[in-house]
């Protein structure tokens, strides 16, 4: 999950639910590990479920989501994305110092 001082965004929070999700999660682990309230887990999994990033499955009782092959794609995609950011981060000089 990503670590960040700042309040995470939609797409970071998805991102770490999905993340989650991986092996299979029941909902109120992802909400502790998640650190997210009753009524965001449950807009955040209905989200994810609509656009299937995750699924349902109940075994033996037990609720548990899992994420799909979509949602690992997602995931691969969003860590890249993280990872290009990252290294312009590390470059700190202006693109237009650059120039001249």
């Amino acid at each position: 999950m990503c670590k960040n001082e700042n309040n995470r965004g939609k797409i970071q929070i998805m991102a770490d639910i999905v993340d989650l999700c991986k092996a299979g999660i029941r909902k109120t682990h992802i909400m502790y590990k998640g650190n997210l309230s009753y009524e965001q887990i449950n807009r955040y999994l209905y989200e994810l479920l609509e656009k299937e990033l995750i699924i349902q499955n109940l075994a033996e009782g037990v609720l548990t989501y899992r994420a799909t092959e979509k949602g690992r794609s997602f995931l691969q995609y969003y860590n890249l994305m993280l990872s290009i950011l990252d290294e312009n981060v590390i470059d700190r000089a202006s693109p237009i110092t650059k120039l001249v």
